[in-house]
């Protein structure tokens, strides 16, 4: 790109400057929107462009080939969805394998199963083949890597954070048995530099939007009445006295966040909860002002899918936002200092989970012994994931089209046809498990009882947009004494630094003057419409706005937050990733958990098997992470497993 191509006000956001990314002329965004909007895309329109027009620059190493959905695999699933491979089944190529299970979905549920089918089956007995989709496993607990100025910088690319005080349950011999530290004392964490005065910094990047946001860094910034922004510092812990907000709301606010009373007296105060939106009990059910529920509007949808107007109350109790305390369900503590040893994170995210369990199954998938440096940092042996002979296998870049039981008794098996580089294949099991996003199961697995294809059609799912911003200097937040920022403005509603964990071979250091990734996550939640209506038009959204368009709002926004502090976009930006996340969340509504109008739950009813196939969906919980993920694969093997 020259410098004629850009207008002066671009000029001034840095798009002309030389960063780690790619510019690409706004004409290769003809097909984009058309292409991934239901439409057509016109035929003269070539796709490797529009690919790159809408990617960007996806970052170094194993990782850069799968950054978020991308278009080679939103573009697969949406031929599925029109039904384009109906007519080539007949073509597929039988590939003579018979395996013992087939996974579809290389994702903690997807991984889980493949773990505890060897586990519950016997180590040394029974095949697994793990077929996915993206050109790298682990769903959205994958990485983004750069180097800015001779840095190397990690950030995740979505599933971000778990909690490091391990259980003695089910979950806890699974995290040990993978080889992960037990005991949070065993991590050591990114070290300031000495030659500046740390500040309070999270682990990862969730908790201070809510749950552990009272922390002197913490950086709220308001409307200042002529157009931009003002910074409060740590405006909860101090009781908002600095904010613009009337006597009245902070008063509301703050008993939104500490009141103690139960509003609801019966055992069954879950299934009244959810007969209810959060926006409705908290405006309706607590009596406060409904400023109240668009706050938290963003933050519930970037860690649930949309806003309280339209997700349960019981979600809102299910992952414990203000409110609740009467049922038991509140979070310890709000000092972040308080929490640093309770949630934690791996450099690149809970890939560090992902990256352990794959270790187990394909021990040579990864170069490098155990331990975190090992698995965390060890290339990917791309070629080892799928050798013969071995237990388990995994086919990347495999988009599963079919899944048609065949026969029964003994006699009876599965067969599974995928695409990939273009071509069908078939392969057969013994039993499948369907540990892929239940948007595409309704369209993949045949004669589909009608109960099934309801219950997969009231699923809605949000898209989210997860950006990491490389910085190669992050002074101007510093000399504002903040690592992390919520506002409601233009661009997302948070962004902020974090102290990740380090191993021997990964450690930057933390100081203003070095590079770093500031990491935003971007939720779709736009109050007023219904929830289909938004988790579309969110949909439509991410996927119709080209790289460079997002590029110039993450500029305007930083610049908005942090131009008067010296920060300058074509100085201090070293490169951006964008991570777009179509189907990121389920958004349980009102009757996601215990059914409505005399139907029975949705996920009750996913949740049977169905002859030899299981399901598996990580979002049958409602609240989407790694150990409830893998809890669905666990259960779904053991009832193939057990005939349950």
């Amino acid at each position: 790109m020259t410098n004629d191509s850009v207008s002066p006000e671009e000029r001034d956001l840095g798009l002309a400057t030389d960063i780690t990314r790619r510019d690409f002329l706004n004409a290769t965004m003809l097909g984009v929107g058309a292409a991934l909007l239901h439409q057509p895309a016109p035929a003269e329109q070539p796709r490797p462009a529009a690919n790159q027009a809408w990617t960007g620059y996806p970052g170094i190493g194993d990782y850069a080939r799968s950054n978020g959905n991308t278009w080679e695999v939103v573009t697969a699933a949406h031929d599925l969805r029109d039904g384009k491979y109906t007519a080539r089944l007949a073509s597929a190529r039988d590939t003579g394998e018979i395996y013992d299970l087939v996974v579809v979905g290389g994702g903690f549920s997807g991984l889980g199963a493949a773990y505890h089918f060897h586990k519950l089956r016997g180590a040394t007995t029974g095949t697994v083949l793990v077929l996915d989709n993206h050109r790298m496993w682990g769903g959205e607990a994958k990485r983004n890597e750069v180097v800015v100025d001779g840095v190397r910088l990690i950030g995740p690319q979505g599933s971000n954070g778990f909690g490091a005080r391990i259980r003695n349950d089910w979950a806890g011999d699974y995290w040990r048995e993978l080889g992960l530290p037990a005991n949070p004392a065993q991590f050591r964490h990114q070290v300031w530099s000495e030659r500046v005065k740390p500040l309070e910094m999270a682990r990862e990047h969730y908790f201070f939007q809510l749950w552990t946001d009272e922390f002197a860094s913490h950086g709220h910034f308001f409307a200042d009445g002529k157009g931009g922004l003002r910074l409060v510092r740590d405006a909860f812990r101090s009781g908002l006295v600095e904010t613009p907000w009337s006597d009245q709301l902070r008063t509301d606010f703050l008993r939104w966040r500490s009141d103690p009373k139960r509003y609801y007296e019966g055992a069954d105060w879950e299934r009244w909860l959810d007969t209810m939106t959060y926006d409705d009990y908290i405006t309706k059910v607590m009596g406060l002002d409904p400023a109240v529920a668009r706050y938290v509007d963003p933050i519930m949808a970037g860690g649930i899918g949309l806003g309280s107007d339209v997700l349960s109350a019981n979600a809102a109790a299910q992952i414990s936002l203000p409110g609740f305390a009467g049922f038991g369900r509140s979070y310890p503590a709000r000092e972040l200092a308080k929490m640093l040893d309770v949630v934690d994170s791996f450099p690149g995210g809970n890939d560090g989970i992902a990256r352990h369990v794959v270790k187990r199954l394909v021990p040579n998938a990864i170069a490098g012994g155990p331990g975190l440096a090992g698995v965390l940092d060890g290339a990917i042996r791309f070629d080892a994931l799928d050798r013969p002979h071995q237990p388990t296998r995994i086919r990347l870049g495999a988009t599963v089209i079919r899944v048609e039981q065949r026969g029964s008794g003994r006699d009876g098996s599965v067969a599974v046809t995928y695409v990939r580089d273009g071509t069908l294949h078939r392969v057969r099991a013994h039993g499948v498990v369907m540990a892929n996003g239940g948007w595409s199961s309704q369209h993949v697995v045949t004669d589909l009882p009608d109960r099934y294809r309801d219950a997969f059609r009231s699923l809605v799912r949000a898209p989210m947009l997860v950006a990491n911003v490389a910085l190669r200097r992050w002074r101007f937040m510093y000399d504002q004494g903040i690592t992390a920022a919520s506002y409601r403005d233009k661009f997302g509603f948070c962004c902020s630094l974090r102290q990740s964990i380090i191993t021997d071979s990964y450690r930057p250091p933390i100081d203003p003057d070095r590079p770093n990734v500031l990491t935003f996550y971007v939720p779709f939640s736009k109050p007023g419409s219904a929830l289909r209506d938004q988790a579309v038009a969110g949909r439509n959204a991410l996927l119709a706005t080209s790289y460079r368009e997002y590029e110039r709002q993450i500029r305007e926004q930083l610049v908005r937050l942090f131009g008067s502090s010296g920060f300058d976009p074509a100085r201090d930006i070293g490169a951006i990733v964008l991570n777009r996340w179509g189907h990121a969340y389920v958004c349980p509504g009102p009757g996601f958990y215990f059914g409505r109008d005399g139907r029975p739950a949705p996920p009750d009813v996913i949740r049977q098997p169905l002859g030899r196939v299981a399901f598996a969906n990580g979002e049958l919980h409602g609240h989407q992470n790694w150990r409830d993920a893998t809890a669905e694969g666990r259960r779904a093997v053991e009832q193939l497993l057990t005939g349950v």
